[in-house]
């Protein structure tokens, strides 16, 4: 009965003999399984004085009852009322209680319920579920995950990964900086760190703590297009190519192809309310690629009093406004040019753009695509490596942040971020400093 005992309740040991019985009683005015035994072991030497025991140096002197929190049996909480053998050294005069490996010193909670607390904060939940689901309180929660968060800190100033990822996020509303900064190894999803604050100071403090050998053997750093993020990278990691994530360099684009849609269409609200209505109405269109629209099919559509098709309505209404109709089609060129990592089709349409009359927005796009060139070049050259990566662990980030509604600690925050998402720092693969 003993051993049925310990392997239904998972607890590994030997020194606990359980009774044979089980009662239901009402604990914190919810219905609970009591299970019942004793621990008994035979002590070698004084915890206190270190005596070894000899004879009758270290005898019994009664027992110790602890009621230990274990995980739900059957949906019901469950305890395990446990009576400690105490021991006096006579070498001493102290008294000690035996110790059990299920259970830490002074704790009335079972390690394996602590692992369940930690299983579950690895899942995008409520401190306050997970709190429920383990029969513990919401603070206990917090102290387990915050005891956790010391081992999540990576192995600072020995390695770093070859291909990394930059990316920020709102993070707390008390943090140092407006944003908070995170980045990855780009090839398999890994959270190296997060820190709270974006701020170039805080990034070269940051990185340079880092030995120069262990900088050096970064190769690649994808990120956005922000500024001080290059710089820091040109500072911290002389032997890094800087990578413009591809889908910044489309949202450029199709930021300023829709912000002068609206412009032209804001422009017909009086004089045809009709036409404004078809630039409301198919937005989308312009911000489709042209290899999906249909040139062949006629429908009726609404707004239109003759069978076309999605390439007739585009067609349609760039002949409107020819300065749209020719930002159109650059914007679509270069995003062509990016889709087919063809850099010098890219090249070639930021030349002709030089040629063509374009709104100011996407002249100073333009302008900044031909300022970080070098850079977009190796966008085509490491076609593989996006910020597609970092922005998914962003989306998660910011579920996290909703279900909980919001953090005020950053720490917290940053060790449900690592465990959320199972980043055990010591388990990722790096290149370790010479």
């Amino acid at each position: 009965m003993n051993k049925f005992i310990n392997t239904t309740l998972q607890l590994k040991d030997e020194n606990i003999i359980f009774e044979d019985k089980v009662e239901e009683m009402i604990v914190k005015n919810i219905k609970s399984l009591i299970y019942f035994g004793k621990l008994d072991v035979n002590p070698q030497y004084c915890p206190a004085c270190g005596c070894v025991k000899r004879g009758n140096s270290i005898v019994k002197n009664g027992s110790k009852k602890s009621r230990i929190t274990l995980t739900k049996i059957s949906g019901l909480p469950a305890y395990l009322e446990l009576s400690k053998q105490r021991y006096h050294c006579r070498e001493c005069d102290s008294y000690f209680t035996a110790k059990s490996e299920i259970v830490g010193d002074n704790c009335f909670i079972s390690k394996r319920v602590k692992r369940m607390v930690l299983d579950f904060a690895t899942n995008a939940l409520t401190l306050k579920h997970i709190a429920e689901t383990c029969n513990v309180s919401d603070h206990t929660v917090q102290r387990v995950i915050n005891g956790a968060g010391k081992d999540l800190k990576p192995s600072i100033f020995d390695a770093l990964p070859e291909h990394i990822a930059f990316d920020e996020f709102k993070g707390v509303k008390h943090a140092e900086g407006n944003m908070s900064f995170m980045f990855i190894d780009n090839t398999n999803s890994r959270i190296v760190d997060v820190l709270g604050d974006r701020r170039k100071f805080k990034l070269r403090d940051y990185f340079f703590a880092y030995p120069l050998k262990t900088r050096q053997k970064v190769q690649t750093v994808t990120m956005d297009m922000y500024m001080p993020y290059m710089e820091v990278v040109r500072e911290v990691f002389p032997n890094a190519k800087i990578i413009i994530d591809r889908f910044h360099l489309v949202q450029a684009l199709n930021r300023e192809l829709n912000k002068l849609r609206i412009e032209v269409m804001n422009a017909f609200r009086v004089p045809d309310h009709r036409l404004y209505n078809k630039y409301k109405r198919y937005w989308r269109i312009f911000l489709m690629p042209r290899e999906n629209l249909n040139s062949w099919d006629y429908q009726p559509f609404k707004l239109f009093d003759w069978l076309t098709n999605t390439g007739g309505i585009l067609d349609y209404l760039l002949d409107k406004n020819p300065l749209l109709k020719d930002t159109y089609n650059i914007v679509h060129n270069l995003r062509e040019a990016l889709q087919e990592n063809d850099s010098e089709v890219f090249k070639a349409q930021l030349a002709q753009s030089k040629l063509v009359k374009l709104p100011s927005g996407l002249r100073r796009v333009l302008r900044t695509f031909t300022k970080l060139q070098r850079y977009i070049g190796h966008t085509f050259k490491y076609n593989h490596l996006t910020n597609g990566r970092i922005e998914g662990l962003n989306n998660k980030i910011k579920i996290l942040k909703r279900i909980a509604y919001g953090y005020r600690n950053f720490q917290n925050f940053r060790t449900r971020i690592l465990m959320t998402n199972k980043l055990y720092l010591n388990e990722i693969p790096v290149v370790e400093a010479a």
